[in-house]
């Protein structure tokens, strides 16, 4: 059913001028999916596409840019007037699902059955650039205003077809503030079993859309309560039946992660690595293991997420560090400014305070060494005293002690008690030089 929206969408020039050479070539084309959606909804759009008429043999006739993302399913990239990439996808019917994520085949067919295909109403939503007009056969934008994630005809299927659509309704409901229909939920408790049949990284993929989003901890209780969180985070699960404390400590690190993202909008502020991300919402499960079994495990779950052993390797330093700003008042100086030094320690200061938050509250370590790292910085940043060529021009000969001396002579200029080479070279020929 056509409908008339209050408002039209806004669409780029560049974007316009894509639909409007697809209809002009007498192709019926229409802007599709979450860019008429988020529009509706009143918040920016990020991307658009476009869904048409014309098979991607066409398309390539009519534009001169276009990249093949995947012709055998009709869906191709065009590069517009601003070089900006539109997805331009052929109007399909999708055969049978061969692995729970992709149909076997494919046939080119009309706008109707086109949306049909599709996973959620508010998804199926096709906006006539001429006319201003939206075609919506399933409800979707009465789901829009009642706030709904609904899936299109018979759910339990829906989510056999495409299995990554069970956790994909989750991070929906959860990132535009929705609810999911009664009929949808319940087919996604029947059905949760079959997200493991989807690879790890598109479902940790949606996971970290979840954990950036407004709503984590809601997102998160109802993964439990939808029966996906064994199979999505199996370390999580466990702890929510073994450790009530952990499970709690979790929700407090989601129900925080909203602030954290208004944080990093600030131009000032360090990029947040999904590595903290994970961290934070891992570690609570964990803490009770002692340290050396806490690293392997977090080695293991970053293994299984498919992370990079860079990421992995900043999972275990937070983990790792994370205790230690609770002895930062006993640390001598030296000792604490070469912990200050370390290279991710601006991000460890951002990883404890969520965590000491979800923890115990504790902050007075974080807040010390906050108040001195600016001083402290100024001094680890400084050139070194002595290198080993001003102890060889001393009459010494290379070898164990110069490791020994130049860090006692570091030490001693972290901690301000030698400020000039010539005081450090003084001082060595106290100590050292006989």
């Amino acid at each position: 059913m056509w409908t008339r929206i209050e408002k039209p969408l806004v669409i780029p020039a560049d974007v316009r001028q894509v639909v409007s050479s697809l209809t002009d070539a007498g192709f019926e084309s229409y802007i599709v999916g979450g860019a008429v959606r988020d529009s509706i909804r009143g918040v920016p759009v990020a991307d658009f596409d476009v869904a048409t008429q014309a098979r991607p043999e066409e398309v390539e006739k009519i534009f001169s840019k276009v990249i093949e993302v995947g012709r055998s399913f009709g869906v191709m990239k065009v590069i517009s007037e601003a070089g900006r990439p539109v997805e331009v996808a052929t109007f399909r019917k999708d055969g049978d699902y061969a692995d729970h994520r992709h149909p076997k085949s494919v046939q080119f067919s009309s706008v109707t059955e086109d949306a049909s295909r599709r996973d959620f109403t508010v998804n199926a939503l096709y906006y006539d650039v001429k006319t201003g007009q939206v075609l919506d056969e399933f409800g979707g934008l009465q789901d829009i205003k009642d706030k709904k994630i609904r899936a299109i005809g018979d759910p339990a299927k829906r989510f056999k077809e495409d299995s990554l659509r069970l956790i994909r309704a989750v991070r929906f409901a959860a990132c535009f503030g929705f609810k999911i229909e009664d009929a949808t939920q319940l087919a996604i408790q029947q059905s949760s079993t079959l997200i493991r049949k989807v690879s790890v990284e598109r479902i940790r993929d949606e996971l970290e859309k979840i954990f950036l989003g407004p709503n984590a901890k809601a997102a998160m209780i109802e993964i439990d309560q939808l029966k996906l969180l064994e199979s999505v985070l199996p370390e999580v699960a466990a702890a929510r039946i073994e450790n009530r404390r952990a499970w709690d400590q979790t929700l407090r690190v989601l129900n925080y992660l909203p602030k954290v993202s208004e944080k990093a909008v600030d131009p000032q502020a360090l990029p947040i690595p999904a590595s903290i991300y994970w961290t934070w919402v891992l570690l609570p499960s964990m803490r009770l293991q002692a340290m050396d079994k806490r690293e392997e495990a977090i080695r293991k779950v970053g293994a299984r997420l498919r992370l990079s052993n860079e990421m992995i390797d900043q999972m275990v330093y937070f983990s790792r560090e994370t205790a230690k700003f609770r002895d930062a008042f006993s640390m001598r100086e030296a000792t604490l400014l070469r912990w200050m030094r370390e290279t991710d320690f601006p991000l460890l200061m951002q990883f404890h305070e969520v965590d000491a938050i979800a923890f115990d509250g504790n902050l007075s370590g974080l807040e010390f060494v906050r108040s001195i790292y600016p001083e402290a910085k100024r001094r680890f940043e400084s050139k070194p005293l002595l290198t080993g060529d001003d102890l060889v021009k001393l009459g010494m000969n290379p070898g164990r002690q110069f490791t020994e001396i130049l860090r006692a002579v570091e030490d001693l200029s972290l901690e301000g008690k030698l400020g000039t080479k010539e005081e450090a070279l003084e001082y060595v020929l106290k100590q050292f030089v006989k």
